[in-house]
């Protein structure tokens, strides 16, 4: 992918213009500034105290499901009311329809998966209801893809992903949801988006998709993914044009689509970034390119996490940057509790160095 030429700047201001008449509110409150924030906890209190410790003050929750209804109103203001008395604002929460709903996007059975959007929409409603203003999803059908652990510094071990080590037949045995072309992942997509987006944009609920993780060739256990490049990305976008439509923009999971990431991901950011249509960061690094790599801590992958988020100010992002994948270690009496905190503060470091210190 080419970056932009001057007309395709100028169409991303026009865009953005037409976003903001659109009536979603794009600035949160804190000043129009990034913020640190994760989904990696739970709501226990000694969660939640470690992550004001760590200067955490925005966080996903994890909603009680139940099959009949999806959620209930009483039981999200009551996960919302606790997170906001460890003065916590929740953001992005995760809407399951992954996990919970396999005719949709996994099956893309009808009349099933009709009665599985009619549910999602409906738990779309509750969440705006009780005070939720964003949700986060997933429209793979594969699910995380990785090979054994690698070791890195100070004995952390951190996920992999090595195609090569993979043998042929295991690429090619298929899930139960059998072949699934790009043709049929793309139905699968737009039949949901045309059904659900305009509910969240009646309700003023921001709802970002995730991109796939990692980046596989086409046909790999049967499955041609679609959001795997900037190509299948920017359709994505267009398929319903709301200012309630964007990403769970993952840093790492589109270096994952890269050869290199260390100049590749630019692109990427100023095109969704300046279309208002970013609205949570995954900061996650990683070593390698396509089909070949390790994760990495912030500090120490590919590509420069301070241009990165440089990067994404200069196009206006203003929302949450969320360590992802954290690498573990038997000797954190937790498992991740240090990496964790080692990249709150990082990103709380590099959120400071971008405004000025401010």
């Amino acid at each position: 992918m080419k970056k932009s030429d001057p007309f395709e700047k100028g169409l991303a201001a026009g865009e953005a213009v037409a976003f903001a008449a659109g009536g979603a509110s794009q600035t949160p409150d804190n000043g129009g500034r990034m913020y640190v924030r994760t989904q990696g906890f739970r709501s226990t209190d000694a969660e939640l105290r470690f992550l004001q410790r760590c200067g955490v003050r925005h966080k996903a929750a994890t909603f009680p499901f139940h099959p009949d209804c999806g959620w209930k109103l009483d039981e999200l203001i009551q996960e919302r009311e606790r997170h906001e008395a460890f003065g916590m604002t929740l953001d992005l929460s995760s809407l399951p329809i992954y996990e919970k709903f396999p005719h949709i996007i996994y099956l893309g059975k009808s009349p099933e998966r009709d009665r599985e959007i009619d549910l999602v929409c409906e738990m779309i409603r509750t969440a705006s209801r009780a005070g939720i203003e964003s949700l986060r999803y997933n429209t793979c059908v594969l699910p995380i893809d990785r090979t054994e652990r690698e070791e890195g510094r100070g004995g952390y071990f951190y996920t992999a992903f090595r195609l090569e080590k993979i043998p042929a037949e295991e690429q090619a045995r298929l899930t139960e949801a059998g072949r699934v072309t790009a043709d049929m992942h793309w139905e699968r997509i737009e039949y949901l988006l045309e059904r659900m987006i305009p509910v969240a944009e009646e309700y003023k609920v921001r709802m970002g998709n995730s991109q796939e993780d990692p980046a596989t060739p086409p046909g790999y256990r049967g499955v041609d993914k679609v959001l795997n490049d900037f190509e299948g990305m920017k359709r994505f976008i267009e398929i319903q044009r709301s200012p309630y439509h964007g990403w769970n923009f993952c840093i790492g999971s589109i270096a994952e689509m890269l050869e290199d990431p260390a100049t590749e991901i630019y692109p990427f950011i100023e095109y969704f970034g300046s279309r208002n249509t970013i609205f949570l960061v995954h900061y996650r690094n990683l070593l390698g390119r396509r089909y070949s790599f390790r994760e990495a801590l912030p500090d120490e992958g590919e590509m420069d996490f301070y241009r990165v988020l440089k990067a994404l100010k200069d196009t206006g992002y203003c929302y949450g940057i969320d360590p992802d994948h954290v690498p573990r270690t038997d000797e954190d009496p937790k498992g991740y509790y240090q990496s964790y905190a080692y990249c709150f503060g990082y990103i709380n470091a590099m959120i400071q160095a971008i405004y000025g210190g401010a």
